[in-house]
């Protein structure tokens, strides 16, 4: 599901914001998105998740 809001990072459970020229905040979320599994969580690590 894509986020509208360039503050933060696509994929969904993520409240990071994204990396400079990038919709993600990381690789993690990247990769997370692109498999297609819900998650309740995000597992990208950053102190704000």
């Amino acid at each position: 599901m894509a986020n509208n809001d360039s503050s933060k990072c696509a994929h969904s459970p993520c409240g990071c914001p994204p990396e400079q020229g990038s919709k993600y905040c990381g690789e993690y979320c990247e990769e997370a998105e692109k498999s297609k599994v819900m998650e309740i969580g995000c597992g990208c690590e950053h102190a704000g998740c």
